[in-house]
C-alpha cells in the first residue's frame, strides 16, 4: 500500500501543534482521528493510519520495538494501539 499524501501532510501539522498531538492521543479510535482529520481538511481513513502505523512499526530498529512492546510511547509517533480481548 501507498502512503497517503494528505496523511502525512496531516501527520506533520498534528505533531508540530502540542495542542493538536493532545487532542489526537485522546481519540477513542483511528477512525475518530480520522473523522476529526477530515473537519480539518484532510482526506485519509483510520486503515490508511493503520498502515501507516504498521510501515512504521516495521521499520523501527529491535530496542524501539522492545519499548512499544512494554508500552513506552516513542517521541514523535502518534500510535493508537488496543487490544481486544472479546
Amino acid at each position: 500500500m501507498t502512503s497517503n499524501p494528505q496523511l502525512e501532510a496531516f501527520l506533520r501539522t498534528v505533531k508540530a501543534d502540542p495542542a493538536l498531538l493532545e487532542r489526537f492521543h485522546s481519540a477513542a479510535c483511528l477512525n475518530d482521528i480520522a473523522a476529526q482529520g477530515e473537519a480539518m481538511g484532510f482526506h485519509f481513513t483510520g486503515v490508511d493510519i493503520l498502515v501507516h502505523q504498521a510501515e512504521a512499526t516495521l521499520r523501527l530498529p529491535a530496542e524501539a520495538l522492545e519499548a512499544l512492546a512494554a508500552g513506552v510511547e516513542l517521541e514523535g509517533h502518534l500510535w493508537k494501539m488496543a487490544i481486544q480481548w472479546s
